[in-house]
């Protein structure tokens, strides 16, 4: 069974109890997942059950702890209150790394590159500006550039 690692999430859980949504399955998901991760974080992720399956996977490879059953539970509770949404917009001359990672599926890596090239060259004015984007792989950009905003 592939299931996300319960270490992130449940530090997440634990630094910020009161920022996950009650339920069926959030006591668990604190026991399981809060040593490794706060609330905030695990709130920023919007999955459907095979991408919560997957997180859940890694995270049991990275050393999670917990019955079947626990992540069972998990995963539940973690497709039911943070399931896919529409996905907002990001404007990238002022979205913060967390936000450029989440919003625009970039990597902790390319998030700091685009922060350091606007912080050096200015705001970005055009999709095309992010060709100039050391370290940044374009694709990624080009395909998200509905959502973003400038």
């Amino acid at each position: 069974m592939r299931f996300l690692p319960a270490c992130l999430f449940f530090a997440m859980a634990m630094s910020a109890r009161a920022d996950l949504p009650d339920g069926p399955g959030k006591a668990v998901v604190v026991r399981v997942c809060g040593h490794c991760h706060s609330a905030e974080k695990a709130a920023s992720l919007h999955q459907d059950e095979n991408g919560w399956t997957d997180t859940i996977a890694k995270m049991v490879k990275m050393g999670a702890q917990g019955s079947d059953d626990d992540f069972e539970v998990v995963l539940a509770y973690l497709t039911k209150n943070f399931g896919p949404q529409a996905a907002a917009d990001v404007n990238v001359n002022q979205a913060d790394a967390v936000d450029l990672e989440s919003g625009l599926v970039l990597t902790r890596t390319e998030a700091a590159a685009v922060i350091e090239y606007r912080t050096q060259k200015g705001p970005f004015k055009a999709i095309e500006d992010f060709r100039n984007v050391p370290g940044l792989d374009y694709s990624k950009i080009e395909s998200q550039k509905a959502r973003i905003k400038f």
